[in-house]
């Protein structure tokens, strides 16, 4: 054996050289090893920081979102009203943080500035140590219409993190929204046609113009051709739906294009109870030239304004038996009245005007025309002078004509069928009245 090959097999008892290797080349393994396993551990830390902290985003940003979908669900119950909106959300959503982190009481919001709103109508809430912004009324992504049926809650949370920080990440904000709307139409009901079948049930023609501001049309027929405008008529509303079709001839316009195959919305007021004949006073019909005032009570026979009478109605219940109508240069005032048409129609002819604000508190608050159910006389209104009606006109079995100019304000218009023809232009600001219902099916999240 060889001095080369006895120097290859020795070992040392310390096992610092091997089969002849060199001392130089295992320490170098050995200091190689060290570093591997430093970086190693190194790497794992980094991996279980992450992992814990990103848990914890994790987690609140779930509990953010069961708080804010939670809220928005509560303040669409509350829409259109946007003050009580915001009040329910934001109590709804003290309540879950309250319970939460097991608060004796749920914090109070406490009004803030906000550092980023979505909109002019955004209110910002501090609750506990979360920033809460609340909008309503409220337009998502690609919808130009902000609706008051809408509702956006968006919660944003500073998180403190723990490992991460030996990376140069103390906190991280975390945040989470919601939109929610109340159920049915986005906007408040202007016109229902409540009609399930027949065609033409909401007909323009001619130069008519009919607009619902800040609220939606409503046409239940299941017809092709349910609504129908010809000519050069416009129709204009915040949103249009019909469970039928719709058709236009003509320069018709017809804005926005109607939502077609909807659900038929039930009759909003089909709970309304007709008023009670007990305690009132009975009048006659009669016929009026000169001034004169009328007092609530039931009217047997026609109520006919002629010439240039001037008649004012005291507030009250007018029980209709026979009719009303106002022709000539008539005028016919009143404040607080509901006019119940239980026989015959209303009309207004030539000249004659109608100024009419509806009671505002009781059972018809709201409400300043509604015929019975039993009563399919039409509603019709021609004469040339502007209508400036106040409240809701309930028609649940009769046409309503309109062949004059027309301004309704804070109301709502329900009814069997709908012609407006000829030159008028008819206005509705529309509000719902306290009687209303059926308009919605509850609230729904939207995504």
């Amino acid at each position: 054996m060889t001095d080369v090959t006895q120097r290859r097999r020795a070992t040392r008892q310390d096992g610092s050289a091997l089969e002849g290797c060199p001392m130089p080349f295992i320490a170098y393994r050995r200091g190689s090893t060290v570093v591997f396993v430093s970086l190693s551990l190194f790497v794992l830390l980094g991996a279980a920081a992450f992992a814990v902290d990103w848990g914890l985003i994790t987690f609140t940003k779930h509990q953010l979102q069961n708080f804010v979908d939670a809220a928005a669900l509560a303040g669409a119950q509350e829409l259109p009203d946007a003050n009580n909106a915001r009040q329910k959300a934001t109590e709804n959503y003290a309540r879950n943080y309250a319970n939460n982190f097991n608060l004796a009481s749920p914090p109070t919001p406490q009004p803030i500035s906000c550092t980023d709103p979505i909109s002019s109508a955004t209110v910002c809430y501090r609750i506990g140590t979360d920033e809460v912004q609340v909008t309503t009324p409220y337009a998502p992504s690609g919808d130009p219409t902000p609706s008051p049926n809408r509702i956006h809650v968006r919660a944003c949370r500073q998180v403190n993190l723990f490992f991460a920080r030996l990376l140069g990440m103390a906190s991280r904000r975390v945040c989470a929204e919601a939109a929610a709307r109340k159920g049915g139409a986005r906007f408040p009901r202007g016109l229902v046609v409540l009609d399930g079948s027949g065609s033409h049930a909401l007909f323009l023609q001619g130069n008519a113009r009919f607009t619902v501001i800040n609220g939606s049309i409503i046409v239940d027929s299941n017809a092709p051709d349910a609504i129908f405008a010809q000519g050069s008529a416009t129709l204009n509303a915040s949103e249009i739906l019909v469970t039928g079709n719709f058709r236009t001839q003509g320069n018709a316009l017809i804005t926005p294009t109607p939502q077609t195959g909807q659900p038929p919305v039930p009759d909003p007021l089909a709970n309304l109870p007709p008023p009670s004949t007990t305690g009132l006073p009975v009048f006659p019909g009669r016929t009026i030239h000169g001034d004169a005032t009328l007092y609530p009570g039931v009217y047997t026979g026609l109520v006919k304004l002629q010439g240039n009478s001037f008649v004012t109605m005291q507030p009250g219940t007018y029980i209709f038996q026979g009719g009303l109508l106002v022709s000539g240069n008539s005028q016919l005032m009143g404040n607080g009245v509901m006019l119940y048409v239980e026989g015959g129609r209303i009309e207004v002819q030539g000249n004659g005007q109608m100024r009419l604000t509806p009671p505002t508190s009781g059972t018809y608050a709201g409400i300043t025309i509604f015929y019975a159910r039993t009563n399919s006389n039409p509603l019709w209104l021609s004469g040339n002078a502007v209508q400036n009606l106040q409240g809701t006109v309930y028609l649940p079995r009769s046409l309503l004509h309109l062949q004059g100019n027309a301004n309704l304000t804070q109301g709502m218009i329900v009814t069997w069928r709908a012609e407006i023809i000829g030159n008028p232009t008819v206005t509705i600001q529309a509000q719902e009245p306290p009687a209303a219902t059926g308009g919605d099916t509850g609230s729904a999240l939207e995504g």
